[in-house]
């Protein structure tokens, strides 16, 4: 089998076939309406009568928190952004195990039979990202229904007045106001979300080389955690609360450090993954051993 078809059938079989996509609009949908009622409280509370734009949502559902150990005094109280564990809990969930599943079923016969451990590999890593890229596709396309249905400029800016209330609510950095977005910025607002969880994504099928499909979850998660606790450059999840950068606040965690330390670990895990694959030992574990195997024949007395 050529890699050409190996990614077409890891596309087929792990995202358009994987039933849990259904979900994404609906979790979605919570997460605009819940974002929504933010943002018109911000504008009652400022008296902003300008229109909200699409970006203002992107940016209101990704804004995430202060890092939890920095709070400047015990007795203050960081609020976790729930919604937005939420998004990433369900976003890795999604195809945690399918990797692992193909491993060890019909991806072997695949295996044994093409020989091919380097584009078994390669796809693999096609199929992660994708799978990553899909899903934020439906987040967004989701996103992008609500704002026409709720009136929202359907505009690739940012209303001022609303971006600064929405970024100005940390107790920890000193807030520089809210910039006039480049165009590398406003792209960089819309699609870093994505870029961090393709990484988790492509971390958790890693892991999944050393460990067993729940273990490699819950250490994605985890890692996904850090960056809701600390800011230091490592926590590169933090990428994903995009009004917590630098762009915005003194001393924040850097945005473009962040977004070359995504990409940095991508291709690690594509070389690595490759190097270790190629002495992999693909027999399947005793838990994945079918019990057809262990049936008596027919004609057998007990």
């Amino acid at each position: 089998m050529s890699a050409f078809k190996l990614i077409l059938s890891d596309i087929r079989e792990g995202i358009l076939r994987n039933k849990r996509y259904i979900l994404v609009p609906i979790l979605c949908l919570f997460e605009c309406m819940s974002a929504d009622i933010n943002l018109n409280m911000f504008k009652a509370y400022g008296g902003i009568k300008s229109p909200t734009t699409f970006l203002d949502l992107i940016a209101e559902l990704f804004h995430g928190c202060d890092p939890i150990t920095k709070a400047p005094d015990p007795s203050t109280v960081i609020a976790l952004p729930y919604f937005w564990i939420a998004l990433f809990v369900f976003a890795v969930f999604i195809n945690f195990d399918y990797m692992h599943n193909d491993l060890t079923q019909f991806g072997i016969q695949v295996l044994t039979r093409s020989r091919k451990r380097g584009a078994w590999w390669g796809a693999k890593c096609v199929w992660c990202i994708a799978s990553g890229v899909w899903f934020y596709v439906l987040f967004l396309l989701t996103a992008l229904l609500f704002s026409v249905l709720n009136g929202y400029d359907i505009t690739f800016t940012n209303t001022p007045d609303i971006l600064t209330i929405t970024a100005d609510r940390s107790v920890v950095y000193l807030f520089k106001g809210a910039p006039d977005l480049t165009v590398l910025q406003r792209v960089w607002l819309l699609l870093a979300p994505m870029l961090v969880l393709c990484t988790l994504n492509m971390l958790q099928m890693l892991l999944c080389l050393f460990c067993k499909p729940m273990y490699s979850y819950l250490i994605s998660i985890g890692v996904l955690m850090f960056g809701v606790l600390d800011d230091t450059p490592a926590a590169f999840s933090r990428c994903a609360m995009t009004t917590r950068s630098d762009w915005f606040y003194e001393e924040a965690y850097p945005a473009m450090t962040g977004m070359w330390i995504c990409l940095g670990l991508i291709a690690a895990v594509i070389i690595a993954g490759a190097l270790y694959f190629k002495r992999y030992d693909i027999l399947p574990d005793k838990e994945s051993v079918s019990y057809t195997h262990l049936t008596l024949p027919t004609n057998s007395r007990v």
